[in-house]
């Protein structure tokens, strides 16, 4: 039994280097679009886009952009994601209900949890698109990240651009991709 944890744990870490070697060089169509839409961004230490966007009246989002795409079939799949926070270490019902319920009310999209660095849930919306949307589509899909995660950061902190929020600071997520993290996850369970 625990030669096969072993070999599982090795699989999975074989797995997790190559996709963390995989990371760290921006794509350089989301440069290019982003340059023709005229958005001002930055790239993360892994490649990813980040942009701070304007929603208006004093209020920013930050939105991540991830270099690294994922196929099905001949689709290929881009997420663009933003947070509203970190919740408590033990979210109340209320905001799991406020997170559930808004998944029902969006178009596209959906609000998951993820582990921050400091262990507690990061709230973030994500939206997964074709790599071959339009400009305007493309700019348009962001904008509705921004306002979506900003309508909840909103709700759930009372707080602006995930500086600072009611309950504890903001603590940026690691910039690596989700699925990188949830392969260190099975890594660290198989190893368990």
């Amino acid at each position: 039994m625990r030669c096969k944890a072993l070999i599982i744990f090795a699989v999975l870490a074989l797995a997790a280097a190559a996709a963390l070697a995989a990371e760290g060089k921006p794509d350089a169509r989301v440069s290019k679009l982003l340059g023709r839409l005229h958005i001002d961004y930055s790239t993360t230490d892994t490649g990813n886009f980040s942009i701070d966007y304007d929603l208006g009246s004093g209020r920013k989002q930050t939105v991540y952009i991830m270099s690294e795409t994922e196929t099905y079939g001949s689709l290929e799949i881009r997420e663009i994601w933003t947070n509203a926070g970190n919740l408590d270490s033990e979210p109340s019902s209320d905001d799991l209900m406020q997170l559930l319920q808004d998944n029902n009310d969006e178009k596209i999209g959906a609000w998951s949890l993820e582990s921050s660095d400091d262990g507690g849930p990061l709230a973030y919306f994500s939206v997964k698109v074709p790599t071959y949307l339009k400009d305007k589509d493309f700019s348009d899909m962001i904008q509705f990240v921004a306002q979506v995660g900003d309508a909840m950061e909103r709700k759930l902190f009372d707080a602006d651009d995930n500086q600072l929020n009611a309950r504890r600071p903001f603590l940026p997520p690691r910039a690596e991709t989700h699925s990188t993290r949830r392969i260190r996850t099975m890594a660290r369970a198989a190893a368990a």
